[in-house]
């Protein structure tokens, strides 16, 4: 018996890497998967079928989930296939993720905005409104980032989308208050090296701590983090365990 069994989770950018260690964590865990990308090709397909293989439904959603249309669609078209929506883990992000603060266009800018913030809010508030209105509560869980807590070079506009995702996580806790839906944020560090979409496996090579001095130097543990890591602490959150941590620290994560 899973902690998720029966549970509807919609992963947006799920298609490989973190997102695709999510899905397939929580289909381990019995929980029927909704795979969001702009992509649907054989890697996407690939992780929905890893997923499948161990007994859930994992059905796959194209779309852009940078807009509000964009987000109705792809959540639309997943509550279609599976009667409703019990998780929401927004996770999308497109991969030129730095760039130079003198290079940093307006296009650049709107679109790093509307993805890891705007389009992060108004999936937030469709899939909440879909949790109350099914009266059996739910988990939303947005993926931050470490640059939402400190300063780097050349990554001044995905630190400020993703510290102001944090305060919206904040604020999203306090809304949905007295609905039982919880809203919770994880800021993940140095990720390691992705596997290709195949196979069971989530994680790949774990960081080379001696070739990365910046790990000895920011992280006690003096290692980088795993996609696993961040797959179990979704699913902890999106669980019943995750409901006692609610209740003492939901305005304060």
């Amino acid at each position: 018996m899973g902690m998720l069994d029966g549970k509807r989770a919609l992963i947006t950018g799920a298609r490989k890497g973190i997102g695709r260690g999510i899905a397939l964590t929580l289909a381990r865990e019995g929980a029927n998967v909704g795979i969001n990308d702009l992509v649907d090709d054989d890697v996407t397909q690939g992780s929905a079928e890893v997923c499948r293989s161990h007994g859930v439904k994992a059905t796959v959603h194209e779309g852009d989930v940078s807009s509000v249309a964009g987000v109705n669609a792809v959540i639309d078209a997943f509550e279609q296939e599976h009667g409703g929506i019990d998780i929401l883990v927004n996770n999308a992000i497109f991969p030129d993720q730095s760039r130079p603060f003198f290079e940093t266009d307006e296009a650049y800018w709107d679109r790093m905005m509307n993805l890891s913030l705007k389009g992060y809010f108004f999936a937030s508030q469709r899939a909440a409104k879909a949790m109350v209105e099914q009266g059996s509560g739910g988990s939303i869980i947005c993926l931050s980032s470490v640059h939402s807590y400190i300063a780097m070079k050349h990554w001044t506009a995905y630190g400020v989308a993703k510290m102001g995702l944090r305060r919206m996580v904040k604020g999203l806790a306090v809304d949905l208050a007295g609905t039982d839906v919880r809203a919770n944020c994880i800021a993940p560090g140095a990720i390691s090296n992705l596997l290709p979409a195949e196979g069971d496996a989530i994680d790949g090579p774990p960081h080379d701590v001696e070739a990365n001095p910046g790990l000895k130097k920011r992280v006690p543990m003096q290692r980088g983090g795993l996609p696993s890591d961040i797959a179990n602490a979704v699913l902890y959150l999106s669980s019943d365990l995750g409901v006692s941590l609610y209740f003492t620290s939901h305005v304060t994560v």
